[in-house]
């Protein structure tokens, strides 16, 4: 009788930890999806800016968050567990497009929600300072 609790035992014990490792990748998972979600949105809507670009949020292009959700949905959508909830596109004054992505994942443990943030210049805004043919990262 004694082995079969210990065996009982050591089981849930098993059980309780294989939960918690497949919960913590899961949210790992998200992460690393929320990441590449943003980084592919963002070059997507810097791809979107015209080299003319004023470097306001208010002379971004009409389509620039359309543009930013469908990508995301589509990098994310490679992984069947992590869904896109939120996608925000901003610009800053030093020509600088931010793209935010924020994912749920489904884990065994819940729901967790990631956030990705990617930063991206147009090859247009050149370093004022380094004069690099190439725009220096945000």
């Amino acid at each position: 009788m004694d082995s079969s609790l210990s065996i009982l035992r050591l089981f849930s014990v098993l059980v309780v930890f294989m939960a918690l490792v497949i919960s913590l990748f899961a949210s790992q998972v998200g992460a690393a999806a929320a990441q590449g979600a943003a980084d592919a949105a963002a070059i997507a809507v810097i791809d979107l800016v015209p080299p003319t670009w004023d470097c306001t949020e208010a002379d971004l292009p009409v389509d620039a968050s359309a543009t930013a959700a469908r990508v995301a949905a589509e990098r994310a959508a490679q992984l069947a567990a992590v869904q896109p909830t939120a996608v925000e596109v901003h610009a800053d004054p030093t020509c600088s497009v931010i793209v935010s992505v924020r994912v749920s994942s489904a884990g065994w443990l819940g729901m967790g929600e990631a956030l990705g943030v990617a930063c991206r210049r147009p090859p247009s805004a050149e370093g004022a300072a380094l004069w690099a043919p190439v725009a220096p990262p945000c």
